[in-house]
């Protein structure tokens, strides 16, 4: 059998990875490297999912193994084997991989399985909270990799921390800057069409959840109880995750006068969060986008693996009890933040970085 060969693969599965890997596959292949992209399929919703090529200007990727909705080991389970059925047709020497989620855990053991190189962009963030799947694949993937491409000094020092060989980390930066910075200008000029399509007509809060810990009846109620405090001031839209949504519905949820909308579209949704007044999130990389814009976020968790957004304060880590919200939300819509956010690397240029230390 005659195998394709490639210079490099690079595996994506969820949003957020699409969003790391579209400044990469793009650099890549303008530097005439052969590029094999590979969508596990892992993000089966097409709201959440469906438009992200078209609106990163990304190409399709060459291969959808269509992983099927299932539990976490079941979906590592075929993932393994079908990347490895994939990689064995395939000639390719190294696999870059993204993030934290089952894909990136899949194609690290895969890579290493067939002893081939393997890199891990946005390698070294640390929440030390090992109830998080994604904190056990940061570490189990961090372990295995030959090149680590940190994007911070704190996760610089998380790795050497664990005993990682110096020569293998990189401080590269942060790769979502380099997505968010070549779309500034669309995400900025979105803003007035988002808030004319939601009939936004007062100072609102967007709130994202979907982490499991906080996706209960109590941790919600709790959130919800917070928020109806500031309803008559505050409009709150809230882009609804599907595991949000089939819990609010699975569990007959009433939440009345919120604004529960579909997940946007990249551009549209960092357009709506750009004109926020205050953001509330347990996403990890929505901490570092409104950093990059300057704008308030309260992280609805008990930890961050991102500790430089909250050394910058824009970000702080609060919890999900219902008085600290109140309390934390009443402070931050009384505090204003500096102008000026000038973190090291955080300048578009990681995947050139990156490139040149592979290359």
């Amino acid at each position: 059998m005659v195998k394709n060969s490639y210079d490099v693969a690079l595996v994506v599965g969820t949003r957020p990875n699409f969003i790391k890997a579209a400044p990469l596959v793009k650099y890549f292949e303008s530097n005439n490297l052969k590029v094999l992209f590979i969508h596990t399929g892992q993000h089966w919703d097409k709201n959440l999912s469906g438009n992200i090529f078209t609106d990163l200007e990304l190409r399709e990727p060459d291969i959808n193994l269509e992983t099927p909705l299932d539990g976490m080991n079941h979906q590592l389970s075929y993932m393994i084997k079908s990347l490895d059925t994939t990689l064995s047709k395939n000639s390719v020497p190294r696999v870059g991989v993204f993030g934290d989620v089952t894909s990136t855990l899949a194609a690290a053991l895969v890579a290493k399985n067939r002893d081939l190189e393997l890199f891990h962009v946005e390698s070294g963030l640390r929440s030390r909270n090992m109830d998080m799947p994604e904190e056990r694949n940061r570490l189990a993937v961090d372990t295995i990799s030959d090149y680590l491409f940190t994007p911070s000094d704190d996760a610089v020092q998380n790795l050497l921390d664990e005993n990682i060989q110096h020569e293998k980390i990189f401080n590269v930066g942060n790769i979502m800057i380099d997505t968010l910075k070549v779309n500034l200008d669309k995400i900025l000029s979105s803003r007035t069409d988002v808030i004319d399509t939601f009939n936004i007509n007062q100072p609102y809060f967007v709130m994202t959840l979907h982490r499991p810990s906080n996706l209960t009846n109590e941790v919600l109620s709790g959130i919800f109880t917070a928020l109806d405090s500031f309803k008559k001031e505050y409009q709150i839209l809230i882009p609804a995750h599907p595991r949000l949504s089939q819990f609010i519905e699975k569990n007959n949820l009433q939440f009345e006068n919120f604004i529960f909308i579909d997940p946007l579209p990249y551009v549209q949704f960092l357009g709506l969060v750009s004109g926020a007044e205050l953001v509330l999130t347990d996403s990890g990389g929505l901490q570092e986008e409104t950093t990059y814009l300057n704008i308030k976020c309260l992280t609805l968790r008990e930890e961050t693996e991102r500790p430089i957004t909250v050394t910058e304060g824009t970000n702080k880590v609060i919890g999900v009890a219902t008085d600290v919200i109140i309390n934390e939300i009443k402070s931050s819509l009384g505090s204003k933040l500096s102008n000026e956010i000038n973190i090291k690397n955080w300048d578009g240029l990681t995947s050139s970085r990156i490139y040149e230390a592979l290359y």
